[in-house]
């Protein structure tokens, strides 16, 4: 009887064995996912706040430039924006790192209520980031029309 119920026991260990070590391998593939996600989103940050400080440049030779008042004023409205928007991509980005630590600590993530808060936070992060690509954007057409509007006010202006 005892040489049944060695080898079925040998069995069971192995087969738990076998299944916690399939579960490491599928939660470090998780871990190595959700760390290249987060390294994704940083580099698009830093690619938004590049945009944002090429823009705020822009609008701030722009506003040195013109003459009128009127689109003084619209260049410095839009170069604050921007201002103000880069400084929220900076704090993000910083919000960001933070989140990319706290997966990193596998001690943490052993939690799983404290695993699922945190990769809820990281697709947050990953919205508002997106949410962000498009303010940008949409500042960048605004700027583009001001562009415009001085370079046909200022030929109008010329013609007269």
């Amino acid at each position: 009887m005892k040489s049944k119920i060695i080898p079925s026991l040998l069995a069971a260990v192995l087969i738990l064995a076998g299944t916690s070590f399939g579960q490491q391998q599928n939660q470090q593939q998780q871990m190595q996912q959700q760390m290249k996600q987060m390294q994704d989103m940083m580099q698009h940050m830093n690619n938004l706040m590049q945009r944002t400080q090429t823009m705020n440049q822009e609008m701030n030779r722009m506003m040195q430039q013109t003459q009128n008042e009127q689109m003084k004023n619209q260049y410095q409205q839009m170069h604050q924006m921007g201002q103000n928007m880069e400084q929220m991509l900076q704090n993000m980005k910083g919000t960001a790192e933070r989140c990319n630590l706290m997966l990193q600590d596998k001690q943490m993530m052993q939690n799983q209520d404290m695993k699922r808060d945190m990769d809820q936070l990281r697709q947050h992060l990953g919205d508002m980031t997106n949410q962000m690509d498009d303010a940008v954007q949409t500042m960048e057409r605004i700027n583009k029309r001001l562009r415009e509007h001085q370079t046909t006010s200022t030929s109008q202006s010329n013609d007269n």
